[in-house]
């Protein structure tokens, strides 16, 4: 095999661990599904951590060098970003929980200042950007229990917010 194969061949594991990394972070939650299987097939491993980034590094390392798997990885992350039409916005869901809690930990205390109001209002603000770019996603498109519960109590607190303004 000549240099530039070999070259050609790191290349493109490369650009398939990027890729399937990129798309994994976004957090589809039916295409991660999809590869935790291809990657705990792969790696030989019991289980993928779909949560832990190191356990989806280190799986991925091992995946790519197998060319039938990268040619399914390459496969995966061509599909994840047609599934979500390019856009790479971040599921709206995997941070809602914790900027629900945010907001009601500050809107709880004791005494609500005008600095805590602006805090709060920033946050709504970028809650509010993160669901308009993901309203299209599969996430909120076709939203599950879960995140039909998260998008209520976020209206709770948003409310909260806005009638204190």
């Amino acid at each position: 095999m000549k240099g530039t194969g070999v070259m050609g061949e790191l290349a493109a594991a490369s650009k398939v661990h990027v890729m399937v990394s990129y798309w994994w972070s976004r957090g589809d939650g039916l295409a991660n599904h999809q590869l935790g299987q291809i990657l705990t097939r792969a790696a030989g491993m019991d289980q993928v951590d779909l949560a832990d980034p190191q356990s989806i590094d280190r799986a991925l390392r091992i995946a790519v060098a197998d060319y039938t798997v990268l040619a399914e990885l390459d496969q995966w992350w061509q599909m994840v970003e047609t599934r979500r039409a390019g856009n790479g916005t971040r599921n709206p869901g995997l941070g809602l929980d914790q900027s629900i809690r945010y907001l009601t930990d500050r809107l709880d205390a004791a005494a609500v200042t005008p600095e805590v109001l602006g805090e709060c209002r920033r946050q709504v603000a970028a809650v509010d950007q993160a669901i308009i770019g993901a309203k299209d996603l599969p996430e909120l498109a076709h939203p599950d229990a879960e995140m039909l519960d998260l998008l209520g109590r976020y209206l709770e607190a948003r409310s909260r917010v806005l009638a204190l303004a």
